[in-house]
């Protein structure tokens, strides 16, 4: 059981270990049903209490994602890079003395805050696997040479896992809880899960267990309520059937399965389909093969499976975000990125299971996202008011009189005029007409015809 004990009169979930040498870990599911469950249509069952990261470091030449994504190209089309943002990273801790991940660790840092949930120490050290450092650097390593997918934003790491690189659901729950109760302090805009439990479910059978199962559901759910998006690996356990791990299987989740170099889904990479998995189906597909990413103090390690691709979208989901905050000032509902995720996609098509995916193309995504709300025209006002209580004299006929008028409560003037004056709608401008025959009309009170003339600003 790799040191995994059953838990009594519950669904169980064996998972075999991530491997020393760091190949891809390959989930096994050792499933001993409910005594009840054949005598229903929709069995509720008990989420596994252990989850293990989906995904492992493995050896062999990385090969660059960019062209396949289009991280760098909407970068610099959009001016962007997630600075001001932060990605909470629940996973098996943070290496923040690597460099691509700043160094440190604290305010300042990129590593701004963290705890461990497995020791309960506030220090999110990565210690028994680099996955998650592998993880955050993916989504937003700044060192040149291997730039993550969002370079300026910030990280939090979350370490539910223990040394035997396996995290309760316990721990997971607790540390989306963190996530709700600290997201303003840190500005914390996504969360990435690149854990799964070896199981393969077709819809949410966790939701209503009335343990772990169904709090992170609702966590994510109140997240999804607060614009903070949870970004979920499917899971390397595919057999056949189609489906998704926990927690990705939870509707109110972004998840992402991986792909190869050449846009075609890995042979254990775990999917479903819209017409069998409804609104649990796969969000989106991305590389997660080849790819190059921070392990250790110093290091680096070319990493495979979902996992990976999953940091890839989360960084993806930053940049939206951005481009977005930067139009309208506020985070973006999580069903507009699944939208704008999934619009822009590459069609990808799945001989097995015959389902069609789509895989992250981020330079379309971005297209998608509206334009920022036209500035509002000038608005014309006269001061003092138009309507004049006491008339005063008028000029005689042939000179000029002079009255102070504002457009957007700047005073116009022979300076500002031209500039300001072709931005008025007709609408602006016919009040600037009506209040000039006013003023007119109401100095010379019976004043009917005449030569005088209004000038609109100061001479």
């Amino acid at each position: 059981m790799h040191g995994l004990e059953p838990i009594a009169r519950h669904d169980l979930v064996r998972h075999a270990a991530e491997h020393a040498h760091g190949r891809e870990a390959s989930h096994v599911r050792l499933l001993a049903r409910h005594p009840h469950a054949a005598a229903v249509a929709a069995p509720v069952v008990q989420a596994v209490g252990v989850e293990r990261p989906a995904g492992s470091i493995v050896t062999g030449a990385a090969t660059a994602y960019d062209p396949i994504i289009g991280a760098a190209q909407t970068r610099s089309t959009y001016n962007v890079d997630g600075t001001g943002l932060t990605v909470a990273v629940i996973d098996t801790g943070v290496d923040f003395n690597n460099p691509a991940l700043g160094g440190s660790y604290g305010p300042g840092a990129k590593v701004i805050a963290g705890y461990d949930f497995a020791d309960g120490t506030a220090n999110p050290m990565a210690t028994a696997s680099q996955h998650g450092t592998a993880i955050a650097g993916l989504i937003g390593s700044s060192n040149p040479s291997d730039l993550g997918v969002a370079p300026g934003v910030n990280l939090v790491a979350l370490r539910v896992t223990d040394g035997s690189n396996t995290a309760s659901l316990a721990n997971i729950a607790s540390a989306l809880q963190w996530v709700v109760d600290n997201h303003q302090q840190y500005h914390i805009t996504a969360v990435n899960m690149s854990l799964a439990d070896g199981g393969n479910y077709a819809q949410n059978w966790f939701a209503n267990d009335g343990g772990e199962g169904q709090a992170i559901t609702n966590l994510i759910g109140k997240l999804s309520q607060l614009d903070i998006p949870v970004i979920a690996a499917t899971g390397n356990s595919f057999t056949g059937p189609q489906g998704e791990g926990f927690a990705a299987i939870v509707a109110g989740t972004i998840s992402v399965t991986a792909t190869d170099l050449s846009g075609n889904l890995l042979p254990d990479a775990q999917r479903l389909g819209a017409g069998y998995g409804g609104a649990s189906a796969t969000t989106i597909a991305a590389p997660g093969q080849g790819l190059t990413a921070p392990s250790g103090d110093s290091g680096t390690a070319t990493v495979q499976g979902t996992s990976f691709a999953t940091a890839l979208t989360t960084g993806g989901v930053v940049l939206l975000q951005d481009i977005y905050q930067s139009r309208f000032g506020t985070l973006p509902t999580v069903a507009q990125l699944k939208g704008w995720l999934q619009q822009g996609a590459t069609p990808i098509h799945d001989p097995v299971t015959g389902i069609t995916l789509g895989e992250l193309n981020l330079v379309k995504s971005a297209a998608l996202i509206p334009a920022a709300p036209a500035p509002p025209a000038p608005v014309l006002t006269v001061r003092p008011p138009v309507s004049i209580a006491t008339p005063v004299s008028a000029s005689p006929a042939g000179t000029t009189s002079t009255i102070q008028l504002f457009a957007n409560g700047q005073a116009l003037n022979t300076a500002n005029a031209a500039t300001i004056l072709p931005q008025l709608d007709q609408a602006s401008v016919d009040e600037l007409l009506a209040a000039m025959s006013d003023w007119a009309a109401g100095t010379a009170g019976t004043w009917g015809q005449g030569a005088t003339s209004v000038q609109i600003w100061n001479a």
